[in-house]
């Protein structure tokens, strides 16, 4: 758990709050691809992300780590609850039976798609893209609502951080200048002095 936090507070330092972009497209990066991670589309989240980047000119740097929301220890409670929103939205979709069921599907996937094993594997994606299909409309609104929300969340939040950020930073580096002007202006005021005892005399000490 030490390991994930200390690669997440990296990831939001060297990436998010040291990159050298505008905080409106580093807050975009993050938005998207906060949208990007919560859709039915894992396989290619990250060529998606990465398109969105580029279309809409937000930094791409930022995306990758983030469209991982949703990975093989995550996607099945993501998925699940999703699914459930748009359940209750669309009408008739409601079901216990129906819920059951989609959880079922997600977990015989979970289980037995040997995720890591697969990984370069064209058919295993081709049969993560026909899961998140069979589960249809219910999946894919709920995804939506969910992302979108997420993704306007974090891109003002991304903003206000990086924003707050900076105009810290550089006011610890302005007070940081200013006492080392002052240190050098009080060296100059009061030069050291060398006492050089007269010829003879002993030096006291």
């Amino acid at each position: 758990m030490s390991g994930m936090w200390r690669s997440a507070r990296s990831f939001v330092v060297k990436r998010v709050l040291h990159a050298n972009d505008t905080p409106h497209r580093i807050a975009l990066g993050v938005g998207l691809a906060t949208f990007v991670g919560f859709t039915p589309t894992m396989g290619l989240q990250t060529a998606i992300s990465l398109g969105l980047a580029a279309l809409f000119r937000a930094n791409k740097a930022v995306c990758i780590p983030i469209v991982w929301i949703t990975n093989p220890l995550t996607f099945v409670p993501i998925y699940g609850a999703c699914w459930w929103l748009g359940a209750m939205i669309l009408p008739g979709s409601n079901s216990i039976a129906g819920q059951e069921a989609v959880l079922e599907k997600l977990h015989a996937f979970e289980n037995g798609g040997g995720f890591f094993a697969n990984f370069f594997n064209a058919e295993f994606w081709s049969g993560v893209l026909r899961l998140m299909l069979e589960l249809g409309g219910e999946l894919w609104l709920g995804c939506i609502i969910v992302g979108v929300f997420g993704g306007l969340v974090m891109y003002f939040l991304t903003r206000w951080g990086v924003t707050t950020y900076r105009v810290k930073h550089e006011e610890h580096l302005k007070r940081k200048q200013e006492r080392r002007e002052e240190r050098r202006a009080a060296r100059k005021a009061n030069p050291r002095r060398k006492m050089i005892a007269p010829a003879g005399e002993p030096t006291s000490l």
